[in-house]
């Protein structure tokens, strides 16, 4: 099956394949509860003349690519084309498509030390992080690259790489990972990135609970194995397609036992965005 054959797949049977039937009919199509996010009211309505959707709830829509990349929080067309195939069953021919060259950075003369530039400190507070936070959880990471000196805010993560931050740059000395912060907690907060994170130990949100910090959203597969130690799992990620589309992969696995926090920052795009309309600051209405 090519990819115009899965664009003529019907919305409905493909909603039905993954389990949700219609709650209701109007004179343009069908009712469903939202399949990625849990609501009390369907608001997820599908017309099956047109093969679109839209979310009332949230806004969004679109045919049925758009809604595998809203269930399984996929961004490249093909790999949504194989969720599709995968949850319809049907095998699905791929086009050659040559992979490109990307240079990676190479990172030379790394040294890790402890947190103490004021410019990394200046740039964290601006962000409403205060110093004793900061050092608590980050290092400070001087390195090379391309020949020039750098330096940046570093967030370790379970494999031994770093997040790495400063005021024009964001990015990661590898491996990529997530990072596991435990306490013998039964309930764990689960965070998109380290200054979400941060933000909570500010806002008071993790009271010594357990902590997994994604460090994007790729790596969730990687927090699903430790996340089944826990009876409850406290969620606050972005308030956006990816963030939204990462909840409901949590609460398709762990059900009752995820918690959606965003509520706590609904005009937000994320808790830091959040935190620094607190506290704001001449510098914090740019940030990176």
């Amino acid at each position: 099956m090519n990819i115009d054959d899965i664009r003529k797949i019907s919305l409905v049977e493909f909603l039905n394949q993954l389990g949700y039937q219609p709650t209701g009919r109007d004179s343009k199509g069908l009712w469903f509860y939202a399949p990625y996010r849990s609501e009390r009211k369907p608001s997820f309505h599908v017309n099956p003349n047109r093969q679109v959707w839209f979310d009332f709830g949230t806004g969004a829509g679109g045919d049925i690519f758009s809604l595998a990349r809203e269930m399984s929080g996929e961004t490249d067309f093909l790999r949504q084309a194989d969720y599709i195939a995968e949850k319809m069953r049907l095998p699905v021919a791929k086009p050659y498509k040559p992979t490109p060259f990307v240079e990676e950075p190479t990172f030379e003369n790394v040294e890790v030390s402890r947190l103490e530039s004021h410019v990394l400190l200046r740039y964290l507070a601006d962000r409403g992080i205060p110093k004793e936070i900061a050092q608590r959880y980050c290092v400070q990471v001087d390195y090379e690259l391309h020949g020039k000196r750098y330096y940046a805010v570093g967030f370790p993560n379970n494999a031994n790489g770093l997040e790495l931050r400063n005021p024009f740059f964001k990015g990661s000395y590898p491996p990529k990972h997530i990072t596991h912060i435990a306490n013998d907690n039964a309930r764990c907060n689960v965070f998109e990135g380290f200054i979400d994170f941060l933000s909570a130990e500010r806002l008071g949100y993790n009271e010594g609970l357990d902590t997994i910090v994604l460090n994007s959203v790729a790596n969730l597969q990687k927090a699903i194995t430790p996340l089944g130690d826990y009876t409850v799992i406290q969620c606050y990620l972005d308030n956006d397609t990816a963030g939204r589309a990462a909840l409901a992969r949590l609460q398709r696995e762990f059900g009752d036992k995820v918690m959606d926090k965003s509520a706590l920052y609904p005009n937000h795009k994320d808790l830091n965005d959040y935190l620094m309309s607190l506290y704001p600051t001449k510098s914090n209405k740019v940030k990176l």
